[in-house]
């Protein structure tokens, strides 16, 4: 007589808690998710509505108060959710062109836990752009108490079914993407506008090890700020600060420089002797204000002394605009 065995399937045991954090760690380097594939259960709160950047579908973003990640799925959950409510989602672990995902299978992975509110965006610093620890995050670029803004560095260009331009944080370039479902208007963003901007850290890189690509994504027509006066078109270079100032006392002096549409602008210091010390910017589209703390390229402080600023301003016709002002590096009061 035999005995038969049959093999029964296992029951699924529950998924893994983990934190956002965790749900996307990357420790071996390799671009990818530690947990891709697998199933896991966060904690967060979204920062937008479930169907605000997909036509069909669901494609949202949560974050918890370090890290954030994007919900994507075909069936939307079971109940309304909107900004500032807290979830817990169970899915699988998936990344798509860069960008680290959780996917639910069904409307039951979803379930509210409260609603906390929408999280204060993270401030980006001056010359910060979005980076990896930011994905998915809520970002804010400029700062409305300073008032320190960003300016549209290239006109909107249609591509996908929405908008791309970028904006100058300092001296690090900000990529923006505009999505079409959004309803956002770009009507007004051109070179030289100076926004306050709000969005999430986006990602869109096909290729391995993927570490380029990051984006703002605004979420509404209030998320593009516009800070006006924006720069004039006419060509110029100001100072908006007072000259001599003391580098060694942490003094810096701002600047602010525009021109026609079209224009590439570089900006350079001179020092006595003729010789190029500084390069504030080089072939940029659009005006912009610039801080400058008295350093050369090297990050040294330079003598004290008059320096000449200079900047250029090459059309698209290879036609030359060249305007100066005089600065004074000066020694800090003992």
């Amino acid at each position: 007589m035999k005995l038969l065995l049959l093999a029964l399937p296992l029951a699924a045991g529950p998924a893994l808690a983990v934190t956002v954090s965790e749900a996307r760690m990357d420790a071996d380097g390799d671009g990818l998710p530690d947990l891709l594939g697998q199933t896991v259960t966060i904690e967060a709160v979204a920062t937008c509505e479930p169907d605000l950047f997909s036509g069909s579908g669901v494609s949202f973003y949560v974050q918890d108060a370090a890290a954030g990640i994007n919900v994507y799925a075909y069936d939307p959950p079971s109940f309304p959710v909107g900004p500032g409510d807290l979830l817990r989602i169970t899915g699988e672990i998936a990344q798509y062109n860069g960008l680290t995902e959780i996917e639910p299978s069904s409307p039951d992975d979803y379930e509210y836990l409260g609603s906390p509110g929408v999280p204060e965006p993270v401030q980006l610093a001056r010359h910060q752009g979005v980076s990896e620890p930011l994905e998915s995050m809520l970002l804010r670029a400029g700062d409305p108490s300073g008032p320190v803004w960003v300016t549209v560095a290239t006109t909107p260009s249609q591509s996908g079914g929405g908008f791309n331009f970028s904006v100058w944080n300092g001296e690090t370039a900000i990529a923006v993407r505009v999505n079409g479902t959004t309803g956002i208007s770009v009507s007004g963003i051109e070179p030289g506008v100076r926004l306050f901007l709000t969005g999430i850290g986006g990602q869109y890189d096909s290729e391995p090890p993927y570490t380029t690509g990051y984006q703002l994504l605004p979420r509404y027509q209030e998320d593009l700020a516009f800070y006006t006066p924006s720069i004039p078109d006419f060509f110029h270079l100001d100072l908006l600060s007072e000259s001599p100032f003391s580098p060694s006392s942490g003094e810096a002096i701002l600047m602010e420089y525009g021109g026609a549409p079209g224009l590439r602008f570089t900006l350079k210091v001179f020092d006595r002797a003729g010789r190029e010390v500084a390069r504030l910017a080089s072939s940029r589209a659009g005006g912009d204000v610039v801080e400058w703390d008295g350093r050369d390229d090297s990050e040294e402080i330079l003598p004290i002394g008059p320096y000449i600023v200079l900047l250029e301003g090459i059309a698209p016709d290879g036609g030359r605009l060249v305007t100066t002002e005089t600065v004074v590096v000066a020694a800090g009061l003992e």
